[in-house]
């Protein structure tokens, strides 16, 4: 193995969040520094100049998931031009994001390490700015909306958290025919 590139802590420490996150999503806790190391082009002692423990790597990795600027940004850079093509985009964001999430939360299983980090204020945190993000984005359409761009945020957050729910098995899951319901509602015709 040839040396790594010289990084500084917080890019090393990045690029190892980066090498682990896929790793973690397809074996779950079962991977070893040495995969990891691997991944990243390092030796593994780096792996632990970098954190302390694996646990704290997979600490790094989920609260790096639970950043919300990633996704605050895909979801202020959507420009579609009409209401309908802008809610099915968000709706392909918002279950893309929390599909990936709930997949490494289901690989790190319940042995995720919480000592480390505040999931729950993360979550919060989380949840807000994609809120506030998805209000800026349907602002824009405020004078189509019939209730105010925060209600139609939360209700297209609560069809996205739904439709991911482990023990919900929803009748419609294709963003495009999600966001028809939430335009138009059951009726056939203006009830």
């Amino acid at each position: 193995m040839t040396r790594a590139t010289p990084l500084a802590p917080d890019e090393r420490r990045a690029a190892l969040v980066a090498a682990t996150r896929p790793l973690l999503l397809e074996h779950g806790l079962n991977i070893t520094t040495k995969q990891v190391a691997e991944a990243a082009g390092v030796a593994e002692g780096t792996i632990f100049r970098a954190f302390e423990t694996k646990d704290r790597l997979f600490c790094a990795v989920l609260q790096d998931a639970l950043d919300p600027a990633p996704a605050v940004a895909r979801i202020l850079a959507v420009s579609e031009r009409d209401l309908t093509e802008t809610v099915t985009r968000l709706l392909e964001l918002l279950l893309a994001d929390i599909g990936e999430i709930k997949a490494l939360f289901m690989a790190l299983g319940s042995a995720h390490p919480k000592q480390h980090q505040p999931v729950h204020d993360a979550h919060t945190d989380r949840d807000a700015a994609i809120g506030a993000a998805l209000v800026a984005v349907l602002g824009r359409f405020g004078d189509q909306l019939r209730v105010p761009p925060e209600a139609a945020a939360w209700t297209i957050k609560s069809f996205a958290f739904t439709i991911a729910h482990p023990f919900v098995n929803p009748a419609i899951t294709e963003p495009s025919a999600l966001a028809s319901l939430i335009l138009h509602g059951i009726c056939e015709t203006p009830c």
